[in-house]
């Protein structure tokens, strides 16, 4: 079976998280979630406009919650190609889709859209000086949903994955996407910036999933 989130941490016994990082935020339909489990604080990113303005929407409602239109890669300034999908955005990606075509044969990518990458910790800097200090030092949580390239994701996180505690992320094994990053490949990255992979499930057919990696320190792991 799948496994869910909070409920996972709350059978953990570890504290919970007060503020989430959500890359790849979409239309926020987590939200809702996340103010359920009594966040604090979050900022969304989300690259395409059209899911992004309803996720900025919803994040009006809801005190210290920040929605940032923006591609996270591993890079500043660099020029992708998004691949966009049909499927209201679930499934677009920076990434080609591969096997995603005929394992998901109802979702077609027919359009392509130019977007200019940034990193998780440039939106962090540039919120801390627009004055959203007080909701950045509440993220402990980074949630991310991005089609195969949350490895770069990850390498442009070095500062911000400092503060986090716990990474509840989409994950694949074969060849969804092409240049998709092996799952072992963030298993050993995590590991050696501190974190431990608690909880992975991947579907079949399909071969994705979830993953949660939890900072070491909050299970009493040295090492």
């Amino acid at each position: 079976m799948d496994f869910k989130l909070f409920p996972t941490l709350a059978a953990l016994g570890v504290p919970k998280p007060r503020g989430v990082l959500q890359i790849g935020a979409s239309y926020g339909q987590e939200l809702q979630e996340f103010v359920d489990n009594g966040l604090r604080a979050g900022v969304f990113v989300e690259p395409l406009p059209v899911p992004y303005k309803r996720l900025a929407e919803s994040c009006m409602k809801v005190q210290n919650f920040i929605a940032v239109n923006a591609l996270c890669t591993d890079v500043e300034g660099r020029s992708y190609q998004f691949n966009v999908a049909d499927n209201d955005g679930m499934s677009s990606s920076i990434l080609t889709p591969n096997e995603h075509l005929k394992v998901f044969d109802q979702v077609t990518f027919s359009e392509t859209t130019n977007l200019v990458s940034t990193t998780v910790d440039s939106i962090a800097s540039q919120l801390k000086q627009r004055g959203f200090q007080s909701a950045l030092e509440c993220l402990d949580l980074l949630y991310m949903d991005c089609q195969g390239a949350e490895y770069r994701i990850l390498l442009g996180a070095n500062a911000t994955l400092s503060q986090i505690n716990y990474i509840y992320m989409e994950v694949m094994r074969g060849s969804l996407y092409l240049g998709q990053v092996p799952f072992l490949t963030y298993c050993n990255h995590l590991e050696a910036v501190g974190f431990t992979l608690n909880d992975v499930h991947f579907q079949h057919p399909g071969h994705w999933g979830n993953a949660l990696f939890i900072r070491k320190s909050l299970l009493g792991l040295t090492n």
